[in-house]
């Protein structure tokens, strides 16, 4: 192997080989070297490091110079005298960005938005209608904020507590209680998702180990309480509307409102869901799947059919092009859509009632779609149908464990009862009867 006191003077007037390559050492400094290959020319260390000859490229001629490539060789020798190999130590460095560069990709992948969009289909799939409403939230607050594309794992209480902060600023303090509530039990779903052998794997990959939303502070009095309930005189107008938008036209938002009503005030978003095979016309009832709170499944809600509510369900069956009631084969109508025509209508309902009575009443709250349900247990209430009754025929405070694990009673014979009172004072309201003519109050013990 050629000696060459490797200096700027010597090395750089040294063509490239034409075949194969040839290597110089350095006169001065052992371990120094030169390669000349056929199409570069490097500087070079060689040292026998834990009993192996270890070589190890430090540079291009042209990139560095001969001085500078000299020092680093100094450099390098003496880590290689300690035990050192560089070219592991190169490989590892490699590694070490290979692995930083796959987690990048990964925690790209992985983000809160991405998150909040896995806990939709959750939701979704436990058929949990609150799921549009989280769909909604987290478009509009999260969606376009830089937060969206941040790493779900990398995102922490203060990221959570600026987001949220931002919503209240805005003037939304329920919404801002909603959104945390949503981002809450996404984060919880994804934290417990590693030691959850159900858990999707998908999920998994999210990483998250702690809920940082859990940190964050409750948002008091972001509830208003609505206690808004219609008069007797207005559901009165309301039915009346109904009937007659029904005999002109048919339309899928209102039959579905007027049905909720006729069932003693059901949530609305539970009637839409109902398919045909929900409706029993031989037995003469209809069943609602009630998702509300922590329930797995959704509960049954079985609901006996009056005279009334079976010729609505006839008539709407006969109007209907889809497996479910309401809506096209395309798509069910929405709860959005529900609450704006009924909005109209409960619009048009107060302004004939002012009408009528030369601007009487203008001191009346607006009333709204979401209203009917309070309305309609306030006056089975107060035709002395009983807190346990009402709570059976409206599904509602029925999440405690007797109600869960053991009472397994269907209630047909007392909600058919309730129903057949609230069907007549219906149909008396329908002909004007504004005070209860057969319906007797019971005394309370």
């Amino acid at each position: 192997m050629p000696q060459l006191h490797l200096t700027a003077q010597n090395v750089n007037p040294l063509s490239l080989e034409r075949a194969g390559q040839v290597l110089y050492r350095d006169t001065k400094l052992v371990g120094f070297g030169l390669r000349v290959g056929t199409k570069s020319v490097a500087y070079f260390v060689e040292k026998r490091v834990l009993g192996r000859t270890v070589r190890h490229t430090i540079g291009l001629r042209g990139q560095i110079t001969a001085d500078q490539a000299r020092k680093l060789a100094s450099m390098k020798l003496g880590e290689m005298t300690g035990g050192v190999d560089p070219n592991l130590t190169k490989k590892e460095a490699v590694a070490t960005r290979q692995t930083e560069a796959a987690h990048k990709a990964q925690a790209a992948q992985y983000t809160v938005m991405a998150l909040c969009d896995w806990y939709i289909k959750h939701q979704i799939a436990l058929g949990k209608q609150s799921a549009s409403d989280a769909a909604s939230i987290f478009a509009k607050h999260i969606g376009s904020t830089s937060f969206a594309g941040m790493p779900a794992r990398e995102f922490t209480a203060i990221h959570a507590t600026s987001l949220i902060r931002t919503v209240i600023e805005q003037g939304h303090p329920r919404t801002a209680a909603k959104l945390r509530a949503y981002l809450r039990a996404a984060y919880a779903l994804a934290q417990g998702a590693e030691i959850n052998p159900q858990a999707p794997a998908s999920l998994v990959l999210f990483g998250i180990e702690t809920n940082p939303v859990a940190s964050t502070s409750a948002i008091k009095n972001s509830m208003t309480e609505r206690k808004t309930t219609l008069n007797e005189e207005e559901l009165s107008e309301v039915m009346r509307l109904l009937a007659a938008r029904r005999e002109a036209t048919y339309d899928d938002a209102l039959s579905a409102f007027e049905l909720s009503i006729h069932l003693g005030g059901q949530r609305l978003a539970q009637v839409l869901r109902l398919q045909f095979d929900d409706v029993d016309l031989a037995a003469r009832t209809v069943v609602l799947f009630d998702p509300k709170g922590r329930r797995a499944t959704p509960r049954r809600h079985t609901l006996p059919l009056t005279d009334s509510a079976f010729n609505l369900i006839q008539h709407i069956l006969s109007h209907r092009r889809a497996d479910w009631l309401f809506g096209d084969k395309t798509a069910r109508t929405t709860p959005d859509t529900l609450a704006r025509k009924g909005a109209a209508l409960l619009t048009i309902a107060q302004e004939n009632i002012l009408k009528r009575n030369d601007g009487k009443g203008l001191d009346r709250p607006k009333i709204e779609a979401r209203d009917l349900r309070r309305t309609a247990e306030t006056m089975l209430a107060s035709m002395g149908i009983g807190k346990d009754i009402r709570a059976q025929l409206l599904s509602h405070g029925l999440g405690g464990v007797q109600d869960r694990h053991y009472d397994q009673h269907d209630y047909l014979i007392v909600k058919q009862n309730a129903l057949v009172a609230w069907e007549r004072r219906l149909l008396e309201l329908i002909d004007g009867k504004i005070e209860s003519s057969n319906v007797k109050r019971m005394k309370r013990a």
